[in-house]
């Protein structure tokens, strides 16, 4: 686990090594103004928040492990992962979680004057998470938003529209690794400067799910109340032990 620098049209990333995934080691408010640049370049790029769970399914799926490799930005989004960084010289000093980044970005995006473009989760729920946004943030141009229930059909539609807004960013919720595919596929056509994938974040942002309550985050054990309130993910929990032990025999 060696520090390394992640190739990408803005400036290099200061990375750690993680079971061959490249870690940034950037704090959040780092992260941002990284971001910032990448926006500023307009050229596209795609950043990609990992958790243990991603970063075990990559070890299995040779696809989407050199999807996440090609990203320009990767970033520890897990307690898991900010803890292997700990067996490296250069550890990171904070997690910098999608949903943490997203909220920021919506500062810096109605500060500055970017744009965004939401594409994912349940119809009801998007349309709640972009009121609520509109709410909290509302100098914020949202460009357009469109669920994550589509077929192929529909997907020229929604990058029509994506190139005819041309947002500053686009946020795609539709789980890993099903959006990281599709930023990948669509990246370099829909030319955004930045795509993200947000997982679950518009789930918590509309209000549907809850977020652990600080107390929990503080005690890094946000994974067991995502757990209680969602018993559905136990099976891709099981990948956290796994990973644990993946990170101990890559340190010997």
């Amino acid at each position: 686990m060696d520090r390394t620098n992640s190739s990408a049209i803005a400036p290099a990333v200061p990375t750690v090594d993680i079971l061959g995934i490249p870690f940034s080691t950037m704090t959040l408010e780092e992260t941002v103004q990284y971001c910032q640049t990448m926006i500023e370049s307009g050229q596209p790029h795609h950043m990609v928040t990992a958790n243990p769970e991603i970063v075990m399914m990559a070890q299995e799926n040779q696809e989407f492990r050199n999807i996440i490799k090609k990203a320009q930005l990767i970033t520890c989004d897990g307690t898991g992962v900010v803890w292997a960084t700990q067996y490296t010289e250069f550890p990171a000093q904070e997690r910098v979680t999608g949903y943490d980044v997203t909220l920021r970005l919506f500062d810096l995006c109605e500060r500055d004057g970017y744009s965004v473009y939401f594409v994912g989760a349940k119809p009801a729920v998007i349309e709640r998470a972009v009121v609520n946004v509109q709410k909290k943030w509302p100098k914020l141009t949202i460009a357009g938003y469109h669920h994550g229930y589509f077929g192929p059909g529909d997907e020229e539609k929604i990058c029509d529209e994506i190139m005819e807004k041309k947002p500053s960013i686009l946020f795609v919720a539709l789980g890993a690794p099903n959006q990281e595919f599709w930023i990948s596929k669509y990246k370099e056509l829909l030319n955004v400067p930045l795509a993200i994938g947000v997982g679950g974040s518009f789930d918590v942002i509309s209000g549907t799910v809850n977020r652990a309550p600080m107390l929990w985050q503080k005690l890094r054990i946000e994974w067991l109340y995502r757990l209680i309130q969602q018993p559905s993910r136990w099976r891709r929990m099981l990948l956290l032990p796994k990973f644990m032990i993946a990170v101990w025999k890559a340190k010997k």
